[in-house]
Protein backbone atom coordinates (compact mmCIF):
# COMPACT_ATOMS: atom_id res chain seq x y z
CA UNK A 1 0.00 0.00 0.00
CA UNK A 2 1.14 3.48 -0.89
CA UNK A 3 2.26 6.27 2.19
CA UNK A 4 -0.96 8.24 0.39
CA UNK A 5 -3.32 5.25 0.80
CA UNK A 6 -2.18 4.66 4.03
CA UNK A 7 -2.89 8.53 5.26
CA UNK A 8 -6.07 8.00 3.77
CA UNK A 9 -7.01 4.78 5.77
CA UNK A 10 -5.27 6.50 9.27
CA UNK A 11 -7.16 9.50 8.64
CA UNK A 12 -10.27 7.62 8.28
CA UNK A 13 -10.12 5.47 11.26
CA UNK A 14 -9.13 8.46 13.43
CA UNK A 15 -11.51 11.01 12.09
CA UNK A 16 -14.65 8.95 11.10
CA UNK A 17 -14.61 6.70 13.92
CA UNK A 18 -17.37 3.77 13.78
CA UNK A 19 -18.20 2.30 16.69
CA UNK A 20 -17.73 -1.77 15.12
CA UNK A 21 -16.16 -2.87 12.22
CA UNK A 22 -16.77 -6.13 9.68
CA UNK A 23 -13.34 -8.22 8.88
CA UNK A 24 -13.64 -6.83 5.09
CA UNK A 25 -13.69 -3.18 6.73
CA UNK A 26 -10.95 -3.35 8.96
CA UNK A 27 -8.71 -5.43 6.74
CA UNK A 28 -9.48 -2.32 4.01
CA UNK A 29 -8.54 -0.18 7.29
CA UNK A 30 -5.12 -1.77 7.84
CA UNK A 31 -4.31 -3.21 4.38
CA UNK A 32 -4.45 -6.21 5.56
CA UNK A 33 -6.00 -9.52 4.12
CA UNK A 34 -8.59 -11.39 5.81
CA UNK A 35 -6.02 -13.89 7.04
CA UNK A 36 -3.66 -11.59 8.31
CA UNK A 37 -6.50 -10.01 10.05
CA UNK A 38 -8.02 -13.01 11.48
CA UNK A 39 -4.49 -13.90 12.58
CA UNK A 40 -3.72 -10.46 14.39
CA UNK A 41 -7.20 -11.34 16.08
CA UNK A 42 -6.42 -14.85 16.83
CA UNK A 43 -2.80 -13.64 18.57
CA UNK A 44 -4.29 -11.31 20.65
CA UNK A 45 -7.75 -12.82 21.84
CA UNK A 46 -9.63 -14.29 19.31
CA UNK A 47 -13.01 -14.23 21.03
CA UNK A 48 -13.28 -10.67 21.99
CA UNK A 49 -13.38 -10.24 17.86
CA UNK A 50 -16.12 -12.52 17.48
CA UNK A 51 -19.98 -11.70 18.13
CA UNK A 52 -22.22 -14.66 17.42
CA UNK A 53 -19.39 -16.27 15.90
CA UNK A 54 -18.87 -13.31 13.07
CA UNK A 55 -15.99 -11.49 13.54
CA UNK A 56 -16.60 -7.50 14.64
CA UNK A 57 -13.98 -5.33 15.73
CA UNK A 58 -14.73 -2.63 17.58
CA UNK A 59 -13.19 1.12 17.33
CA UNK A 60 -10.48 0.48 19.70
CA UNK A 61 -9.63 -3.19 18.01
CA UNK A 62 -8.75 -1.50 15.03
CA UNK A 63 -7.19 0.84 16.17
CA UNK A 64 -4.66 -1.32 18.59
CA UNK A 65 -3.51 -3.21 15.42
CA UNK A 66 -3.66 0.31 13.35
CA UNK A 67 -0.89 1.01 16.12
CA UNK A 68 0.90 -2.13 15.15
CA UNK A 69 0.36 -1.53 11.74
CA UNK A 70 1.98 1.79 11.54
CA UNK A 71 4.52 4.44 14.05
CA UNK A 72 3.42 6.46 16.21
CA UNK A 73 4.69 9.65 13.45
CA UNK A 74 3.28 7.78 10.69
CA UNK A 75 -0.01 8.24 12.41
CA UNK A 76 0.95 11.97 13.61
CA UNK A 77 1.92 12.73 9.62
CA UNK A 78 -1.14 11.77 8.86
CA UNK A 79 -3.67 13.10 11.31
CA UNK A 80 -1.39 16.63 10.34
CA UNK A 81 -3.39 19.40 12.74
CA UNK A 82 -5.99 16.76 13.67
CA UNK A 83 -3.53 14.62 15.48
CA UNK A 84 -3.66 17.40 18.78
CA UNK A 85 -7.84 16.81 18.65
CA UNK A 86 -7.99 12.93 18.30
CA UNK A 87 -5.06 11.87 20.21
CA UNK A 88 -4.49 12.21 24.02
CA UNK A 89 -1.98 15.07 24.48
CA UNK A 90 0.82 13.16 25.83
CA UNK A 91 1.33 11.37 22.32
CA UNK A 92 1.82 14.35 21.01
CA UNK A 93 5.61 13.48 19.39
CA UNK A 94 8.75 16.12 20.78
CA UNK A 95 12.11 15.57 19.46
CA UNK A 96 14.63 15.44 22.41
CA UNK A 97 18.94 15.52 22.02
CA UNK A 98 20.71 12.86 24.13
CA UNK A 99 24.02 11.94 24.55
CA UNK A 100 24.95 8.62 24.79
CA UNK A 101 28.25 6.28 24.68
CA UNK A 102 29.18 5.18 20.48
CA UNK A 103 28.76 1.62 21.83
CA UNK A 104 24.91 2.78 22.55
CA UNK A 105 24.46 4.03 19.64
CA UNK A 106 25.75 1.41 17.30
CA UNK A 107 23.84 -1.03 18.93
CA UNK A 108 20.49 0.83 18.32
CA UNK A 109 21.32 1.77 14.94
CA UNK A 110 21.93 -2.01 14.07
CA UNK A 111 18.51 -3.25 15.83
CA UNK A 112 17.18 -0.54 14.27
CA UNK A 113 18.09 -1.53 10.99
CA UNK A 114 17.56 -5.60 11.31
CA UNK A 115 13.61 -4.63 12.64
CA UNK A 116 13.94 -2.17 9.32
CA UNK A 117 12.83 0.24 11.21
CA UNK A 118 14.33 4.08 12.12
CA UNK A 119 15.94 4.76 15.45
CA UNK A 120 13.38 6.81 16.48
CA UNK A 121 10.42 4.21 16.14
CA UNK A 122 12.71 1.43 17.28
CA UNK A 123 13.30 4.04 20.59
CA UNK A 124 9.92 4.24 21.06
CA UNK A 125 9.07 0.71 20.98
CA UNK A 126 11.58 -0.35 23.68
CA UNK A 127 10.49 2.80 25.58
CA UNK A 128 7.10 1.35 25.96
CA UNK A 129 8.28 -1.11 27.79
CA UNK A 130 9.80 0.89 30.43
CA UNK A 131 6.50 3.30 30.55
CA UNK A 132 4.51 0.47 31.43
CA UNK A 133 6.63 0.04 34.32
CA UNK A 134 6.26 3.83 35.78
CA UNK A 135 3.01 4.01 34.78
CA UNK A 136 1.25 4.09 37.91
CA UNK A 137 3.60 6.46 39.33
CA UNK A 138 3.79 8.84 36.32
CA UNK A 139 0.40 9.26 36.92
CA UNK A 140 0.08 10.66 40.30
CA UNK A 141 2.91 13.84 38.30
CA UNK A 142 1.94 13.45 34.90
CA UNK A 143 -1.74 13.28 34.54
CA UNK A 144 -2.63 11.58 31.08
CA UNK A 145 0.03 9.22 31.44
CA UNK A 146 -1.53 6.06 31.80
CA UNK A 147 -4.16 7.45 29.07
CA UNK A 148 -1.42 8.11 26.52
CA UNK A 149 0.13 4.77 27.68
CA UNK A 150 -2.63 2.92 27.27
CA UNK A 151 -4.54 4.45 23.89
CA UNK A 152 -6.08 3.61 21.94
CA UNK A 153 -7.26 0.67 24.75
CA UNK A 154 -9.18 1.21 28.31
CA UNK A 155 -6.69 1.92 31.81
Amino acid sequence: MSATVDALHIRELFLERKPSYRLSEAGRLLGMTRKQLEREARADHEDAYRTNGRWHFTWRQVAYLAFRQWSLAQIHEALGCDAARTLPPLLTLREITVRLPEYLVRAIEHEAASDDTTVDDWLVHELVDFAGTVANRMERTVPGFRRAYFFPGNE
